[in-house]
């Protein structure tokens, strides 16, 4: 009888002992590791939040656009002024007005960019006619919605992105995100400016949503002139149509 009483003291002993155990690898086990805790809690970088606005704006469908340009040449014989219209991402097309200046003459001219041409309707003409774009000057206003090649791929493309402060556009509070993009990109996107230089550019995102709401680039888009061209994006997905004249 005395051996059966210390036979179950010792097997109650054994079970506190192993339960004891479990409980201390299951704490162990639950831990996180330093370096794992430390990756996922990382805040997002600039080129992060970059990378969410390219997703947001590719996958808009549509989006309406403004681009003004300052401190531009008086003595240019053609550069774009202005710039407003709405476009389509996915095909890329354009149906606004461009604002330049041509042989001299500042004019507003309507334009419809759609399936790779470019229709202008030009002064003291009575309808739409295609024109090549590098005739007048003028970037093909479509590829500014491209996904692949237009204002979207300048955020993936952005050299030393880094977080600038806080500002207002209309009702808007942006973030900012300061970086520079390449001659090259510039070229490529508007026909103009110096392929050797380096532009600044400087994005508004709107927290939360990550809509870019503005680009404005700085650089000797006409050499040796260091301009800028600021373009304001918003009504992203409201529905829009672009036909052929």
């Amino acid at each position: 009888m005395q051996a059966n009483t210390k036979t179950s003291s010792e097997r109650t002993w054994a079970l506190v002992v192993s339960a004891a155990l479990l409980v201390g690898l299951g704490a162990c086990s639950s831990e996180e590791d330093p370096e794992t805790s430390e990756a996922t809690s990382a805040a997002p970088t600039a080129q992060d939040r970059l990378d969410t606005a390219y997703d947001v704006l590719s996958e808009a469908g549509s989006v309406h656009l403004l681009m003004e340009g300052t401190n531009l040449p008086e003595e240019a014989s053609a550069y774009v002024i202005k710039a407003e219209g709405s476009g389509t991402t996915e095909p890329p097309a354009f149906d606004g007005t461009i604002t330049g200046k041509i042989s001299g003459v500042q004019a507003d001219v309507p334009a419809i960019a759609v399936d790779g041409e470019l229709y202008l309707k030009l002064p003291f003409t009575p309808a739409f006619a295609s024109v090549n774009p590098e005739t007048f000057g003028v970037p093909d206003p479509a590829v500014l919605f491209s996904a692949d090649a237009g204002l979207p791929s300048l955020l993936q493309d952005t050299d030393s992105a880094e977080f600038g402060g806080q500002s207002r556009v209309g009702r808007d509070v942006v973030q900012e995100v300061n970086g520079t993009i390449s001659g090259d990109q510039v070229a490529d996107l508007l026909t103009i400016g110096d392929r050797d230089a380096e532009f600044d550019v400087a994005y508004g995102l709107i927290e939360d949503s990550w809509e870019l709401r503005t680009v404005t680039v700085t650089g000797p888009f006409y050499p040796p002139v260091e301009s800028t061209y600021t373009v304001t994006l918003d009504e992203y997905g409201v529905p829009v149509t672009v036909t052929a004249p």
